[in-house]
Parts: C-alpha cells; sequence; structure tokens
C-alpha cells in the first residue's frame, strides 16, 4: 500500500467571520430578525418627521391661525409607538433563541473537535487553556451576538437613512453632518484595529490563569503534602496580576481614544443649528425640518456612541473567535478509514514502522514483529526507548510516520476509528475513571450491558469484593478521577471495564507499577485472565510481570534489539539481563532457595 500524504490544512478565516459561518446556518431566523429589526429602524426614522411636521403646523397655527389638530400627529406618534413595541416584543425573543442556538452550535463543534483531535495536538496544550477557550472565549462571542450582530445592521441603515433624510432637509447640514461623522468614524475604526492584538494577549494571559487554577485543583494533594499553599497563592497572584495590568492598559487605550474622535462629531450640532437658525431666519428651511434635523442628530449622536462600544466588543470577540477557531479548524491528522474489520483471531503485524513526534527525534526506527493470536507479548526497554508508542501505533492513537500495521490482514489506516478502538482495549498505567457510578464507569465502553454481566466482568477482575464493601456498593458514585479509591483498586475497575469489552487485542501499559505486591498479584491473576486468548501487548518494568510472557520484545532507542522468550533472552546474556540483571539474580536465589 503507498504511504498516505498529511492532508493540506483548509485555509479558514480565523476571525469572527469564521463564526458567523455557525450563523448562516438558519437563514430564514436571520432574515425574519433583520426584517423585524428594518420595521424599528423605519418607525425610529418616522418619528422625528412627525414631531417635526407638528412643530411647523403649530407655528403656523400660532402666526397665520391656519387648522391643525394636535391629537392627530399624538395619534399617529402613539400609534407608531405601539407598533414599535410589539415588533420589539417579537424580535427580543426571536432573537435570543437564534444568538443561543448558534451559541450552542459553536459548543458543540469545539467540543467535537476536541474529542477529535489527535494525542498530537493534545500532548502540546494544556488543559486550562483549552478550559478557558471553551468557556470564556464562548461567552464573549455571546456578548458580540447579542450586543453587535443586529446592532450593526441598525447603525448602519440608521447612519445612511438619517443622513439621507437630513440632506433632504438642508444639502448645507447634511455636509456639515458628513464632515464630522466620517473623520469621527475613520477614527474609531484607526484605533479599533490596534485593539484586537491586545485583546488576544488579555485572553491568552486569561488562558494562563486558568491553568494554574486548574492545575492546583488537580495536584491539591501534592500541594499539600509539600505544604507549598503559599507558593501556590503566589503564583497565581502573579498570574492574576499580569493579566489585570494586560486587561487595565486595554481598557484605557480604548476609553482615553474614543472620546478624542467623539469630540469631532461633538461640533455637529452647534453648527447646524448656526447654519439652520440662519436658513430658518431666512426662510429657507421650516423650524419643524430644523427640529428633524436636531432629532436625527441626536440619534447619530446615539449611534456613534454605539460605534465606540461596537468596535471595543467586536475586537474583544474577534480575539475570541480566532482562539476557538484554532481548534476548531485544527487540521485532524488521525483520519477514520471506511472499512470494518473482519472476524479474525487478532493477529498484529508491524511492517518496517518508523515514527517520530516532530522534535526531529525518532520515536521508532525499522520496527518489523508478528504478534501470532492469542498470545502474550511483554515490550520492556528503558525510560524513552519507545515501548508506549509501539503499541499506540496499534490503536491509531498516532499514525506511522513509514511502515504499515496490520490487525488481521488490515492496515489499521483503513478501518474505521471506532471499530478498530472497539476490538482493542487499553489499559494505561494512569487508570482515569469519571464522576460517576462504579457501574457506569465499568459500562463506559457499554453503556447499555446489563447489570448481571457487569458484576460478572468485576468478579473476573478481581474488582467485586471490594465494590460491595463501598457504601452503595456498584452505585457508589467515585470521586473525580477516582480519588476516592486507591491505585490498585482503579487499576481493577479498569480491568473490569476492559472485561466488558470483549477486545480481540489487549494492551496493558505498565498496569502494575505503582501497587504492593499483594494488590500487583491480585491485578496479575485479572490480567492473566483477561488476556487469555487475546492477543495481549504488556509494558511492564518488573520482572514478575513479564517472565511468563510467549514472548519478550525488548526495546532500545527506538528499536527491537532482541526477541524471544524468558528462557532464551535469559541464555543469550545480552540487553534483557542488563535490564533485569538484579531482579534475575533475585529470583535465581528465591529458586534457590526453594529447592533447599
Amino acid at each position: 500500500m503507498a504511504e498516505k500524504t498529511p492532508e493540506t490544512p483548509r485555509v479558514v478565516p480565523r476571525n469572527l467571520g469564521g463564526v458567523l459561518v455557525f450563523l448562516a446556518r438558519y437563514p430564514w431566523r436571520v432574515a425574519a430578525c433583520v426584517g423585524l429589526l428594518m420595521a424599528i429602524i423605519a418607525i425610529d426614522l418616522t418619528l422625528p418627521q412627525i414631531l417635526g411636521d407638528a412643530i411647523t403646523q403649530l407655528r403656523w397655527h400660532s402666526e397665520w391661525g391656519a387648522e391643525v389638530d394636535p391629537m392627530v400627529y399624538v395619534q399617529v406618534f402613539g400609534a407608531l409607538i405601539l407598533v414599535r413595541t410589539g415588533v420589539a416584543w417579537i424580535l427580543g425573543p426571536a432573537r435570543n433563541r437564534l444568538v443561543q442556538q448558534t451559541l450552542a452550535d459553536i459548543r458543540t463543534s469545539l467540543y467535537d473537535s476536541l474529542q477529535r483531535l489527535a494525542f498530537r495536538y493534545h500532548d502540546r496544550s494544556n488543559t486550562g487553556e483549552l478550559v478557558s477557550r471553551s468557556t470564556a472565549d464562548v461567552s464573549r462571542l455571546q456578548n458580540f451576538f447579542f450586543a453587535c450582530l443586529f446592532l450593526s445592521f441598525d447603525i448602519f441603515v440608521s447612519l445612511i437613512g438619517t443622513v439621507l433624510l437630513i440632506f433632504q432637509v438642508s444639502s448645507l447640514m447634511g455636509l456639515v453632518t458628513l464632515g464630522t461623522m466620517i473623520p469621527t468614524i475613520a477614527l474609531i475604526v484607526f484605533f479599533a484595529g490596534k485593539l484586537q492584538p491586545k485583546w488576544r494577549k488579555v485572553h491568552d494571559l486569561h488562558g494562563a490563569m486558568i491553568t494554574v487554577i486548574q492545575e492546583n485543583i488537580a495536584g491539591v494533594r501534592v500541594v499539600k503534602a509539600f505544604s507549598k499553599e503559599s507558593e501556590e497563592v503566589g503564583k497565581f497572584e502573579r498570574k492574576r496580576e499580569a493579566f489585570m495590568r494586560t486587561m487595565t492598559e486595554t481598557v484605557n487605550y480604548w476609553a482615553a481614544r474614543v472620546p478624542i474622535a467623539q469630540f469631532i462629531f461633538g461640533w455637529t450640532l452647534p453648527l447646524v443649528l448656526w447654519i439652520g437658525g440662519r436658513q430658518v431666519i431666512s426662510g429657507e428651511v421650516q423650524i419643524g425640518d430644523l427640529a428633524k434635523v436636531v432629532f436625527y442628530l441626536m440619534a447619530i449622536g446615539h449611534r456613534v456612541g454605539m460605534i465606540g462600544q461596537f468596535t471595543n466588543i467586536l475586537q474583544n470577540a474577534s480575539a475570541s473567535a480566532e482562539r476557538i477557531l484554532e481548534i476548531i479548524d485544527e487540521p485532524r491528522t488521525i483520519r477514520s478509514g471506511r472499512l470494518t474489520l473482519p472476524p479474525g483471531p487478532g493477529a498484529v503485524r508491524f511492517e518496517q514502522v518508523e515514527f517520530s513526534y516532530g522534535e526531529g527525534k525518532v520515536a521508532l526506527e525499522d520496527v518489523s514483529f508478528d504478534a501470532e493470536p492469542g498470545n502474550r507479548y511483554a515490550v520492556v526497554g528503558p525510560t524513552g526507548s519507545g515501548k508506549t508508542t509501539l503499541v499506540n501505533m496499534i490503536p491509531r492513537f498516532y499514525d506511522v510516520s513509514k511502515g504499515r500495521v496490520l490487525v488481521d490482514g488490515v492496515d489499521v489506516r483503513e478501518l474505521s476509528l471506532g471499530n478498530l478502538r472497539r476490538v482493542v482495549s487499553v489499559i494505561f498505567q494512569e487508570t482515569f475513571l469519571f464522576s460517576a457510578t462504579v457501574a457506569e464507569n465499568i459500562a463506559y465502553g457499554k453503556p447499555e450491558a446489563d447489570r448481571s454481566v457487569i458484576e460478572e466482568c468485576a468478579r473476573s477482575a478481581q474488582a467485586d469484593e471490594f465494590i460491595r464493601e463501598l457504601e452503595k456498593g456498584y452505585d457508589t458514585v467515585i470521586g473525580e478521577r477516582g480519588v476516592t479509591l486507591s491505585g490498585g483498586q482503579k487499576q481493577r475497575i479498569a480491568i473490569a471495564r476492559a472485561f466488558l469489552m470483549d477486545p480481540r487485542i489487549l494492551i496493558l501499559d505498565d498496569a502494575t507499577s505503582s501497587v504492593d505486591s499483594q494488590t500487583e498479584r491480585l491485578i496479575q491473576e485479572a490480567m492473566w485472565r483477561l488476556s487469555a486468548g487475546r492477543t495481549t501487548f504488556i509494558i511492564a518494568h518488573r520482572y514478575s510481570t513479564v517472565q511468563h510472557a510467549d514472548q519478550i520484545l525488548v526495546m532500545r532507542g527506538g528499536r527491537i534489539v532482541e526477541q524471544g522468550t524468558n528462557d532464551e533472552l535469559t541464555a543469550r546474556g545480552g540487553f534483557y539481563c542488563e535490564l533485569f540483571g538484579p531482579q534475575l539474580e533475585e529470583n535465581a536465589e528465591r529458586r534457590a532457595r526453594s529447592q533447599r
């Protein structure tokens, strides 16, 4: 099979344009909300017309006795206010539902990406930063959608409509309005262009602060064991001070510059009153029309102020959108194949496999071997020799750089990831349990499993006895990450979880490294029972764990340097004996004593 080349990353907009794609999923809802908003804007532009005409009619009545019925203007004005209220009453909930649904889609896409990204991504990321992006950054997008999405239509349409209506009254007053409004908006946009990088730095510092909190909570027992509470508080305060200092600088930057821009527009009303007053005196403009312009200028001033708020939230949200889209649009290097693994005994074959984590150091080099179905293979070697990397190739936690890994004759890259990982069970060195009941943790891979099957798997894993001694037995809710259980108990629950999956291939990653000898014996019995008839890979540093394996793979520097049974490797006196020298001597002495 030809080597697969990495996919070319998609070129996507990592800004607000990228998150607006989610809004585009609901075109009819957006159109309805925009239509309702346009109706409100039309009413807002009409109200000054009514007031201005009423003022003109009242002046004519006062000066010349012209007939006028003020109640007509009151009724029309009141009716428009009622209509506006009704439209706003419909728009509010409709807009809220649209925004919340869009945010829900963003959260779902973000969480889906976090679940599907390869181990490589999580290797270089920290949990606190990902939590910050998934919570705080999404909340900032909520502010954008609520405060700015429809506000941008309001500002754009209202400003154009208002200026045109002012020009309709007086070209000179219209030119004055444009002459002050355009430089004001241009300055605000100029200042805003320098704001987004500042907000990005603020959000990155917020993520660093959240990371300190997350690490402290996760490692609270270590912190207390070493009496480092004060140092941890100091670390958090330093991160907080850096965050607050940058936040203050960013807010002050904006707060100091917006008034400078708005100062220019502040001259509009005095100039219009001066020019318009002269036109009223000369009879070129009616007093009511001047009143209309004044009302429109007040509306423009309000919206120019809204532009300042809008651009600040816009740049803040743009920085958050960039951070969110970096996750959503991260190229997925591990792509699921389409084939389903046919029935088979669980044969595994490595063909000249090479792998590198990308730092220039080769983790696996020219690894080739055949794992016969149903046999137990111990993988041993010094730290950093590539043991865990090797077994991670089987369930495709990483993809090979060269060569192939086959399960029952099929390249794992051609298999559906879900199908492949259902036939390969991994028991990690550090067992992770969820904040759920014991039964739910055991049935994590098959939540539909009957209680009797769950309990049978627990008995096979030597876990049933201690589970029944818990407060509520199998219905006991264990603490986060299983902290209410001992290491050996967690490992046995993990083994029960693997029993329930009935895997074709089993990987045991140093599962007895941190338990006492009695617990090790119980775990080894459970593992040996679980591995019966399954192709099993056992990573271990203890001679007692590997000596009974059918085959032992000895690794060094990413290569398999020796392979054979325990007796064969011991007889050779090679690197295997160097690894387990003291343990081999101890075992020989134990045998000698037992024979006396």
